[in-house]
């Protein structure tokens, strides 16, 4: 901003309450890729907000207008092998990853609702999606509290100013 501050950027994540699905499973390449090597490797980005923690829990993050979001797009090779019983032998059946092609992550921004990149807008989408409660949309708005500043946030004085 003009005051000398410098420009400041919000990133965040989130995945569904189901720890068998690809988002849940997969949330810590996700956290890596998005703190080490896309922040802190590509972007140089290696400094907290004053008095904010660099990378926490949104509960414990100050209240900002809005979030730039990652989701992980997961496809995983499964490769199921049958073996019929001989006279020595039982039938079996295997069920594993494809060792060669087995497992393939894409960091992409969110898909929300309506906007894309976006973190509050993908929680909507959780919540539509019956992936995430209301309650949980509910709190993630105490700390995204939209380029208005309206809302229940945790600081919303400091945006009436």
């Amino acid at each position: 901003n003009n005051n000398g501050e410098g420009a400041v950027h919000c990133h965040g994540m989130a995945w569904t309450n189901d720890p068998r699905s690809p988002e849940s499973r997969y949330k810590g390449n996700n956290i890596f890729f998005v703190s080490m090597y896309d922040h802190l490797y590509t972007r140089g980005y290696v400094r907290n907000v004053p008095g904010a923690p660099m990378c926490g829990c949104i509960d414990t993050m100050p209240v900002v207008s809005r979030s730039d979001c990652t989701q992980v797009d997961v496809t995983e090779l499964w490769v199921a092998t049958y073996t019929p019983a001989t006279e020595t032998t039982q039938a079996s059946f295997e069920l594993d990853l494809d060792p060669e092609n087995g497992i393939q992550i894409e960091f992409n921004a969110c898909q929300g609702v309506n906007n894309n990149n976006d973190l509050e807008d993908y929680y909507n989408r959780l919540v539509r999606d019956k992936e995430a409660s209301v309650r949980e949309l509910a709190d993630v708005k105490k700390t995204l509290v939209g380029r208005s500043g309206g809302g229940d946030s945790k600081n919303y004085e400091f945006f009436a100013l």
